[in-house]
């Protein structure tokens, strides 16, 4: 792909672990200016998907780069094409929790040919970000051909891995820890295996 020099080139992937409860999702860019790579960025969240990780990213790095800029985001996420068309009336009456429903997210992009407009809090932002610069566009591009798309995907993969692992070690601290307080707080005769009468017959001795 032939770049100019003036372009921000946003290599942007996404990652989601659909079949864990805590459903860790991410998103990762690469960016390129006048043929020199100007910086990398990832973000990572429970309880979301790979769409929404990408679209707030999307959302960071238009806010970032200079105002009046072009900017070309470059994945293989069809989905994101839609990032700039205007929520409809339906889409944007939906709760936040609905639009972080991944299976409803998936289900209905897949059905629809990805033209479903989900998570309309962050394409109004997206929108909004838009307005600051010359031109923003999606291009979509083939994924083994383009080693920096493989490597944001290999980045939200690893962040994605990570969050999970810390969401769990996190939980496992807070149920020892409630374990052990259970265990001190406990009355001395039921940590002793006697029974209540007998250690009221000790008491009035």
């Amino acid at each position: 792909m032939t770049q100019d020099t003036s372009t921000y080139y946003v290599w942007i992937g996404g990652s989601c672990d659909y079949g864990h409860k805590e459903r860790a999702g991410d998103a990762a860019v690469v960016i390129e200016h006048n043929g020199n790579i100007i910086s990398r960025d990832v973000i990572s969240d429970l309880h979301t998907t790979e769409f929404r990780m990408m679209l707030t990213l999307m959302v960071k790095v238009m806010q970032e780069i200079p105002e009046g800029s072009d900017i070309l985001f470059l994945t293989n996420a069809a989905y994101i094409q839609n990032f700039d068309k205007t929520p409809t009336a339906k889409s944007a009456n939906r709760t936040s929790s609905e639009s972080k429903d991944a299976s409803s997210l998936a289900i209905s992009a897949e059905s629809r040919g990805r033209k479903a407009r989900a998570n309309p809090d962050l394409i109004i932002q997206c929108i909004e970000e838009k307005k600051r610069h010359n031109s923003v566009g999606v291009k979509i591009v083939q994924y083994h051909k383009s080693p920096l798309l493989i490597e944001t995907h290999d980045r939200a993969t690893e962040a994605m891995a990570k969050t999970r692992k810390e969401f769990h070690q996190k939980n496992n601290r807070l149920s020892v820890s409630s374990e052990i307080v259970a265990s001190v707080s406990m009355p001395p005769c039921a940590q002793e295996g006697e029974d209540g009468a007998e250690n009221s017959s000790h008491l009035s001795r």
